[in-house]
């Protein structure tokens, strides 16, 4: 019997290894790669749009390594993570592989990841080291809407049932918006950022979740922000361009981790700076409808940046009294 129950024992053990390299096909931005069914050591080459959302969807436990941020003190963080979740390298067991452009590969291949997410068009020239290490999949962040990216982290993850779950929840809290701004539709909103030493504004027809949350319930667009063709969703405005990018209301952000920009007295000083009386001279300003957001919480890919987002749209828009913009 003992013989007997050691050979069983044997035969469990070989059988595990077999259990833990189950694999799929997944159909990534780099072709069909064969990745684990269930992996548990991802590394995540890029913090807003990969790390969060496996974060988010109750992954951080398969997160071995993340890029990140250096702040002015030389301390890398997981940005917008670490305030969303409360989660960073200093409290979980994720490790730092990099910023942009610096990415790790030694660290990387010490960490024995078992999958590897990147960003087609930005981590596409260390794909056959990175394919050296681990099988490694590139996520279209442009052929790929903003949901479909983050079906796609989920997908690679095995975390698609709470994907499932927050998306519910979100089409819920839109049906609710759309219920409580059915004029939407006839309501204009910019999103411009002032860039003074550059001598531009930034218009934005993409803006991650605040954008996404616009789009959803059906605002309006200036039209020159409505036309912007580029896939990055941004273009830059010289100041002249100032009166097409008027609306009934317009959006800004300020960043904490950005000296010029850390606060939403300077994006006002940003905005004079660029084009003196601006104020006097946009009618969403003019009407105190120029609305300023911490960036980080809704310039990321996450159901909890939409929550904000959304919420902050209803603060400043919903059921209250404006001056509506009238075009010439």
């Amino acid at each position: 019997m003992i013989r007997f129950a050691g050979a069983m024992v044997a035969l469990v053990l070989m059988a595990l290894p077999l259990a833990a390299a189950e694999t799929r096909t997944f159909e990534a931005a780099n072709g069909a790669v064969e990745i684990p069914a269930d992996p548990q050591r991802i590394v995540s080459l890029h913090d807003l749009s990969i790390t969060l959302p496996l974060v988010e969807f109750g992954g951080v436990d398969k997160i071995a390594g993340s890029h990140g941020r250096v702040d002015d003190a030389g301390e890398p963080y997981i940005r917008t993570v670490n305030t969303l979740y409360g989660v960073d390298y200093d409290n979980s067991d994720i490790e730092f592989v990099g910023i942009f452009n610096e990415i790790d590969l030694e660290k990387i291949a010490l960490l024995e990841p078992d999958l590897i997410i990147g960003r087609a068009g930005n981590d596409d020239k260390l794909l056959e080291n990175l394919n050296k290490i681990a099988p490694t999949v590139l996520i279209d962040v442009v052929g790929l809407d903003y949901f479909g990216r983050m079906h796609a982290v989920a997908d690679a993850a095995n975390l698609t049932d709470e994907y499932d779950r927050r998306l519910a929840l979100y089409q819920e809290q839109i049906a609710e918006s759309r219920r409580l701004v059915p004029n939407a539709a006839d309501i204009s909103v910019s999103i411009i950022q002032p860039w003074p030493k550059d001598g531009y504004i930034n218009g934005s027809r993409t803006y991650y979740a605040l954008s996404q949350v616009l789009d959803d319930i059906g605002f309006a667009k200036p039209k020159v922000i409505a036309d912007i063709t580029d896939a990055s969703g941004d273009a830059e405005f010289s100041p002249e361009f100032l009166p097409e990018l008027d609306a009934d209301f317009a959006f800004s952000t300020y960043e904490i981790a950005s000296s010029e920009q850390a606060s939403p007295q300077l994006i006002r000083e940003a905005f004079e700076a660029l084009i003196p009386g601006f104020c006097d001279i946009v009618h969403f300003c003019r009407n105190h409808q120029l609305v300023i957001l911490p960036r980080s919480p809704i310039y990321a890919s996450s159901f909890r940046s939409l929550e904000i987002a959304n919420d902050s749209v209803l603060t400043h828009i919903a059921g209250r009294e404006f001056v509506p913009f009238a075009q010439n």
